[in-house]
């Protein structure tokens, strides 16, 4: 299993059609089963990305605005996938002034979570993108957590109504775990990079002065016995030799045992 922010927005970055096949070869060359990505905003990433990807025959996302990739999530899987669904977040409710609210009010109805189920093994899948904190600022005093707590709690309400024996809960959650959400965050999960605590936005892309944290997760739900966490790690952390940062996050990986 795998998660990636593959920074579709525009940047400092090369395009995606350019980044896209340095990610993806690493994808099929690894041979994970199931690779969850972030910011795939546009049908054109879309195929841009499948293209690339032709060992992972399953994709699920859903149609939202202008029938793009809904909340910019798409899930691609060697396995069979079904019951695809998105849930957005909007409705969830905003801190701070007047006109912070109606910016959020506007993010937070782009942004929601993709779930999905394997055909042939119990797993529920979760993919989300949370409403980022450019704050640099994550106490329980900051103007975006309500905003983030609220999103969270409707996160974790779509995955227990999708839930199977084991349960796969990723994406770039934009919570520090340094911060005052942590616990929210990994409610019920084992979060296996929790001793490490590996920072996952790359930190020469950070504004001057602000310390890289780990935003993007990737929690794991089941009997721990049945489902143990064989080995896990970060990926593209480093620059592709020759080419140069495939994404402004670093992507996580982990092994998972089935039953």
């Amino acid at each position: 299993m795998v998660t990636l922010n593959v920074g579709g927005l525009p940047s400092s970055l090369a395009p995606l059609r350019e980044r896209a096949p340095h990610f993806c070869r690493h994808f099929e060359d690894a041979g994970y089963d199931v690779v969850n990505l972030q910011e795939v905003w546009t049908r054109g990433q879309l195929r841009a990305i499948r293209a690339h990807l032709p060992s992972y025959q399953h994709v699920a996302w859903r149609p939202g605005i202008g029938g793009h990739p809904a909340g910019g999530l798409a899930t691609f899987s060697r396995r069979p996938i079904q019951q695809a669904r998105y849930t957005s977040y909007r409705g969830a409710r905003a801190g701070g002034g007047t006109t912070f609210r109606a910016r959020q009010w506007l993010n937070t109805r782009l942004q929601g979570v993709l779930t999905a189920r394997l055909v042939d093994a119990p797993v529920a899948i979760g993919n989300t993108h949370l409403t980022a904190n450019r704050d640099g600022d994550w106490s329980d005093g900051n103007r975006h957590y309500p905003l983030q707590r609220a999103q969270l709690g409707r996160l974790h309400a779509v995955m227990d109504e999708a839930s199977a024996d084991l349960t796969v809960l990723c994406g770039d959650f934009n919570v520090a775990a340094s911060g005052a959400l942590y616990d929210a965050v990994r409610a019920g999960y084992r979060d296996p990079f929790a001793e490490t605590d590996p920072w996952t936005f790359h930190v020469a892309l950070l504004h001057p002065g602000r310390r890289p944290q780990r935003i993007d997760y990737l929690l794991v739900r089941g009997d721990e016995r049945d489902h143990p966490v064989h080995s896990y790690q970060r990926i593209f952390d480093e620059p592709v030799p020759g080419f140069g940062l495939v994404s402004d996050h670093v992507g996580l990986a982990a092994e998972i045992g089935l039953r």
